[in-house]
């Protein structure tokens, strides 16, 4: 070591985190390594090392701010034989406290089911390998902390809470799964969330020398599940309520009172919309684990390049769990390459030649059971265009038809000859898929009883 002593005090203390270098030599032989302590110079508390230096974090005594730490190096020659003198130096340190910051794209939205999920980025000026502990409480920064593990060489803690009495309102406690992983811990649990009430989720670190960092926090409230049957609603623009509404009178006129999400809140960009917000931000596993808390899902929209697109990937452990889909969303003009053919039992759509310019759904047409499902006709209350003839997938069911045209530039209209399906049921009888807006279609207790055919009959939607 060059340097005899370090003369610095008060503001001028060094931080626990140093670089420390060292040389040794020998006249009667080589050198073949070094052996270095800290404080404690006794036989057993020397590490040896053919380093010649090193970054140390060097500790401070428990509740001080600031230390005087005994570094030692000796070296180590080809006899073994150790310097019986060595090098020494005290270094006057000053503890700097830790930080941590909740990270934005790991906090859940402002309302949310019985999963909740947190990430946060702890750190330290003496470097990370002087966090002790990081800490979370809910609600109760008294006597609620509780002590989360830090990923070995890493800044970034990711937890789930999940509670398994999701229906019951009031006080309860949640169990912690680690990372994206959803890695379950045998008795790591959270205590004092409230179902139905707003939720405070509160994050802290500690350091080696006793510092406690800042405390951070985001708040959300806790909606409890209340039924078998998730509504979703995206249903954009300013009918969307009165779209709701005629879905919940139906489906409570089937004595199902489902719990509603509504996700309506971006608009369509570049395409397709934006996740919602209403949606946890972490969608694996967050959001996955989420829908899969439902056995039967009723997805309502009024555009198929809405959220729709992502429920490929976001309800595939539903389905994996068994659960059932029915989804109504009018079908249009999309690309065939479009990801949601590897979600909905539609093969391909109906195509435009010639002089034809879109398709034409006329008032009053009729639309139609086929002949594997015994139910009412409904009929198309005002004419509509943009609506697109599907063709389902191999294996699929074609529930429901209708009679397309083809408008003209020439201004009359042509009777489109191919197939003409608006209803298809999936191979697995698991999703029905129904391409046209429910509102539009006449009348209400025709629709009820078609709706009870498919959710009931067929799906088996229960409460």
């Amino acid at each position: 070591m060059t340097v005899e002593k370090i003369n610095r005090d008060g503001d001028f203390r060094l931080s626990s985190q140093i670089n420390i270098s060292w040389w040794g030599n020998d006249s009667d032989g080589y050198i073949i390594g070094y052996e270095y302590a800290i404080n404690d110079t006794s036989e057993g508390a020397w590490t040896f090392t053919t380093k010649t230096d090193s970054t140390f974090i060097l500790p401070i005594t428990s509740g001080e701010a600031t230390d005087d730490v005994l570094f030692k190096v000796r070296a180590v020659d080809n006899d073994e034989e150790r310097d019986p003198i060595g090098a020494r130096l005290v270094y006057p340190i000053v503890n700097s406290e830790p930080s941590v910051s909740i990270n934005q794209t790991e906090t859940p939205p402002d309302t949310m089911y019985a999963i909740a999920s947190f990430g946060w980025t702890v750190s330290d000026p003496d470097g990370l390998g002087n966090i002790m502990a990081t800490e979370v409480a809910v609600n109760d920064t008294i006597n609620g902390w509780v002590e989360m593990p830090i990923p070995d060489g890493e800044n970034r803690v990711f937890i789930n809470l999940e509670l398994e009495d999701e229906q019951t309102l009031g006080e309860q406690e949640a169990k912690v799964y680690l990372g994206r992983s959803y890695t379950s811990t045998s008795d790591l649990t959270i205590p004092g969330l409230k179902i139905g009430e707003r939720n405070i989720f509160y994050v802290r670190a500690t350091d080696n020398a006793g510092a406690v960092s800042n405390v951070d926090t985001v708040s959300w409230f806790i909606k409890p599940r209340t039924s078998s049957v998730l509504y979703i609603n995206d249903y954009s623009g300013s009918n969307s309520m009165a779209n709701q509404q005629l879905n919940l009178s139906a489906l409570s006129d089937l004595g199902i009172q489902p719990d509603i999400w509504i996700i309506n809140d971006k608009e369509v960009a570049q395409d397709k919309v934006e996740v919602s917000g209403a949606f946890p931000t972490v969608l694996d596993p967050t959001l996955k684990k989420t829908l899969a808390k439902w056995d039967y899902i009723y997805w309502s929209s009024n555009d198929i390049n809405r959220n729709i697109t992502y429920a490929l990937d976001i309800t595939e452990e539903f389905f994996d769990d068994g659960g059932k889909m029915f989804v109504t969303i009018p079908m249009k003009n999309i690309s065939q390459e479009d990801e949601i053919f590897n979600f909905l039992p539609v093969d391909s759509l109906g195509t435009l030649v010639g002089i034809q310019t879109d398709f034409l759904l006329s008032a009053n047409t009729e639309v139609t059971p086929t002949s594997v499902i015994s139910t009412d006709t409904l009929s198309i209350s005002k004419s509509t265009t943009g609506r697109y003839p599907m063709k389902p997938i191999s294996g699929a069911t074609s529930l429901f038809e209708a009679d397309f045209y083809a408008t003209t530039v020439l201004g009359f209209n042509q009777d489109y000859q191919k197939f003409e399906s608006v209803a298809i049921e999936n191979p697995e009888k698991s999703l029905i898929y129904f391409g046209l807006d429910l509102s539009n279609l006449n009348s209400y207790e025709n629709l009820v009883n078609v709706l009870d055919d498919m959710l009931i009959g067929r799906l088996n939607f229960k409460q």
